[in-house]
């Protein structure tokens, strides 16, 4: 074993630091030629990555080399050498996909977590290759293995392992993530072949999904085939070992997919509250599955989202009402916390504005172009409805940092997902940013208090970008009253500090900083020893 790693080593040094030169030996192709194969011979040894070798992952890097190489030769010379090259490479990539098979589920059983993680990351390398690898094969190879696919599934006389369907499946999610496959032809086969996939394996079933979520972009295409896969996603959302590949599918469909999902929506809505019910998934899923729900409500008329949120959060409101009545301990925070996260996302995607096309550079965000529906905004209905509550949640946990950012998460991604609609709570908001300003507790430690400055400072940063009007409005009434927020600033210095908040929409360090200067002000502590601490 160690003699093959050496000669490997040796070969794939010698192809990667000289490919340039031995390409231009066209007098000796040949002898190149079997350079190439030799390494195409490590890159297939036999075994399985990284319990039986660890001479393969040694040779990605070559064909990376050589194909950047021969893409960068004029084009004559270039068409020379991809008729040579281009069978190498459809080679490589069978040679790939076999590297990238799971072993026998008994085999795979007795691996350690450390050799199972290492394969893990060896099948993320062979995916970045194949998707590189596509650059130089482009649609040829799709339908390469749309054919060996094809064939597997549809021969009934000899069993197929279900790890030869898997690798095939995990090469179209390597190229469908990352390449824009809506013009190919064979995705539709391909999506007609996925229900015919006899899903009896947990690795199986998770290819499955990511391949479905990484052509989420194409079903929103081509609508008609959702009814095709989205019985299977919905299926595998109740399976905890499917968590993370099922919600993230669910998500990018319902994100893709949303004006063609009405019809779907009452059934995923059920399916998800129930998933959600029995805890089958862990906190960051959970939070995924309601940014999924958000996108999926956005395109109903706003009665049914009413009405879907109605029966989606009441229990979670439920619950937080009986937390908000017990003494605050390690564990209703916590329950807390997360619900507090459910809505907060849930109101992430909640978005009944249609939008442009989300094309071109993709740095600016998108324009609203037609007005929401007439009547309050889904989002403003349940948080006017639960406010009173958020706010006893907040007198019991100030002194709490994550329960705080926690509640101000709600508001800030309300606030950046509403935008102009936001308006009807901007007062209520404020009125109670104000309060919470000036009860902060002065004996808790810097660390905690800058926590909840920051928290407080990121709420204001958003309403100062998307309800400009509306908040300086409120700053200049809410600093009116004498001895608010502290009788330790001036008259000057609340408007010197309103002045400095409003001029700052576009530098969130810059307002933190500012509410920061302000909080020492208030608090006498401005350019003292304490002021270190914050």
């Amino acid at each position: 074993m160690e003699t093959c790693h050496g000669i490997c080593r040796i070969a794939v040094t010698l192809g990667e630091n000289h490919s340039r030169t031995l390409l231009e030996q066209v007098e000796h192709w040949q002898g190149f030629l079997a350079l190439v194969n030799m390494i195409m011979f490590c890159t297939g040894i036999p075994g399985h990555y990284p319990v039986n070798e660890t001479t393969s992952s040694l040779t990605l890097t070559f064909w990376y080399t050589l194909q950047d190489e021969i893409m960068s030769f004029e084009l004559d010379r270039q068409t020379v050498y991809l008729q040579v090259y281009r069978p190498v490479y459809f080679q490589l990539v069978d040679v790939l996909l076999h590297k990238a098979q799971f072993p026998s589920d008994q085999e795979y059983a007795s691996w350690s977590s450390d050799e199972k993680e290492q394969f893990r990351i060896y099948r993320v390398d062979i995916s970045d290759t194949l998707m590189y690898v596509y650059e130089m094969l482009g649609a040829e190879l799709l339908s390469n293995l749309y054919d060996k696919l094809g064939r597997l599934l549809t021969n009934t006389e000899q069993p197929t392992s279900w790890q030869h369907t898997e690798a095939l499946l995990y090469g179209f999610q390597s190229i469908a993530e990352t390449i824009d496959v809506n013009y190919s032809d064979v995705i539709p086969g391909l999506i007609g072949l996925i229900p015919r996939i006899n899903i009896n394996n947990v690795q199986l079933a998770d290819t499955v999904m990511f391949t479905i979520g990484a052509l989420a972009e194409w079903l929103a295409d081509h609508p008609v085939m959702l009814s095709s896969v989205l019985p299977l996603v919905l299926q595998a959302l109740g399976n905890p070992d499917l968590s993370v590949s099922s919600v993230s599918t669910l998500k990018k469909i319902c994100r893709e997919c949303k004006y063609d999902l009405p019809p779907y929506a009452t059934n995923i809505v059920a399916v998800s509250q129930e998933v959600l019910i029995k805890q089958i998934h862990k906190t960051s899923q959970c939070m995924w599955l309601m940014q999924a729900l958000g996108f999926l409500l956005s395109a109903l008329p706003v009665e049914d989202i009413l009405r879907n949120l109605h029966s989606l959060i009441t229990p979670y409101i439920q619950q937080l009402e009986k937390l908000a009545d017990e003494t605050p301990n390690p564990s209703n925070k916590l329950a807390i916390i997360h619900i507090l996260g459910l809505l907060s996302n849930l109101f992430t995607t909640l978005d009944i504005s249609k939008q442009d096309d989300e094309s071109g550079e993709g740095s600016a965000p998108p324009v609203k172009t037609t007005p929401p529906p007439p009547g309050p905004n889904p989002v403003v209905v349940v948080l006017q409805q639960v406010f009173a509550l958020i706010q006893t949640v907040l007198s019991k946990w100030l002194n709490d940092s994550q329960v705080v950012e926690a509640v101000c998460a709600i508001f800030e991604k309300s606030v950046k997902t509403l935008l102009h609609d936001f308006a009807p709570m901007v007062s209520q908001l404020s009125e109670m940013l104000g309060q919470m300003y000036s009860t902060i507790p002065q004996g808790i430690g810097g660390g905690a208090s800058r926590s909840l400055m920051d928290q407080f400072a990121e709420v204001l940063f958003c309403l100062n970008k998307h309800c400009f009007a509306l908040l300086s409005v409120w700053l200049k009434e809410a600093l009116q009253p004498p001895g608010f927020p502290s009788s330790r600033v001036t008259a000057e210095q609340k408007d010197t500090f309103s002045q400095q908040i409003l001029r700052e929409r576009v530098n969130k360090r810059r307002v933190k900083d500012i509410v920061k200067e302000f909080t020492l002000v208030c608090r006498g502590l401005h350019g003292t020893e304490y002021a270190a601490e914050y």
